[in-house]
């Protein structure tokens, strides 16, 4: 896979500057799949494959359950006017694509790479999600790491100003084989 078309991106939990919190929301974590937490995911995959169905790769909740068996967790992103959660993020502590196989370790130690960010666009929600979701994601990762790694489409720039503005930065650390 060509590294040239990503924006990578890394933090240092000095580096956090996050804007205004709104308590609205609200960031859980999910390490095993449940009746609960697969309604969620169910929803949110419904999403995803209304919203972008070119999406070759879009993942099936077969791919959640391998995700999470595996190398990979999830925080589920809730807010408080909607019973079910309106999107999600993905973890590892090493690099991945897919959330099932790793690539590579992360370039520092007690690092946590987090990404596959998804926000419900099936939703009327409120006009602050997005930045809320990366506030809310870095604020807990960062309380228990001293580093966040990252990457985005070159052509996704909303999610590449969102770190900018809390304190990410360009780096460069996904391998090229």
């Amino acid at each position: 896979m060509s590294v040239d078309k990503f924006y990578e991106m890394q933090i240092h939990k000095s580096e956090f500057t996050p804007l205004r919190f709104d308590d609205s929301f609200r960031i859980e974590v999910i390490d095993r799949l449940d009746n609960e937490s697969e309604h969620h995911f169910n929803n949110i995959i419904s999403s995803i494959d209304e919203r972008l169905s070119d999406w070759e790769e879009r993942p099936t909740i077969k791919d959640i359950k391998q995700r999470l068996d595996g190398i990979s967790k999830c925080t589920l992103f809730f807010h408080k006017n909607f019973n079910d959660a309106i999107g999600w993020g993905w973890f590892s502590n090493v690099f991945t694509y897919d959330f099932i196989n790793e690539v590579h370790p992360l370039p520092t130690e007690n690092s946590i790479y987090w990404g596959g960010t998804y926000i419900r666009k099936d939703l009327n929600i409120p006009r602050n999600t997005g930045i809320q979701l990366y506030n809310y994601g870095f604020s807990l990762f960062l309380s228990k790491h001293d580093y966040m790694y990252g990457y985005m489409d070159s052509w996704n720039k909303a999610p590449i100003k969102i770190c900018h503005k809390i304190g990410g930065r360009e780096f460069k650390f996904i391998k090229k084989y």
